[in-house]
């Protein structure tokens, strides 16, 4: 069987799965989807599993937008902007190096910090390299 067959295979059967999760909840939920889905039943096995698929796909995507809107809430702080209500979610960052985050009164206990910091990267440099040699003659043997 092929890899890629495999991998479309998982993946309807994910999306089936996902599919099947939400009408389960639907019928708890609400009494009349309850009918609904038993005379759904009557149907092929393949036409009940590419509904169930679709509807995995609709789910998915429908958590996805929540979870985008969500995280982007608890980044900005806010509760909606133009851009999370057009679906679009937009993350800034700021990087900081050791130097921007220091102060000019301290100056000279900073310039001992970096210097340790400098030897310690030196240090753990030099052992991944010593890592990556063994690992190098591991791989040969």
């Amino acid at each position: 069987m092929d890899t890629i067959d495999l991998e479309k295979l998982f993946q309807r059967g994910y999306y089936v799965t996902l599919g099947a999760t939400s009408s389960l909840l639907e019928v708890i939920q609400d009494p009349t989807k309850r009918e609904e889905n038993l005379k759904r039943l009557g149907r092929s096995f393949d036409e009940i599993t590419q509904e169930l698929a679709e509807k995995g796909v609709t789910t998915e995507a429908e958590a996805r937008s929540y979870l985008d809107k969500f995280i982007a809430q608890q980044v900005n702080g806010s509760s909606n902007t133009t851009s999370e209500s057009a679906g679009l979610t937009t993350v800034t960052t700021t990087a900081k190096t050791v130097e921007d985050n220091t102060t000019d009164s301290s100056s000279e206990n900073n310039q001992s910090v970096k210097a340790s910091m400098r030897d310690e990267i030196k240090e753990l440099t030099e052992q991944l390299a010593g890592l990556r040699a063994e690992l190098e003659k591991l791989r040969s043997n």
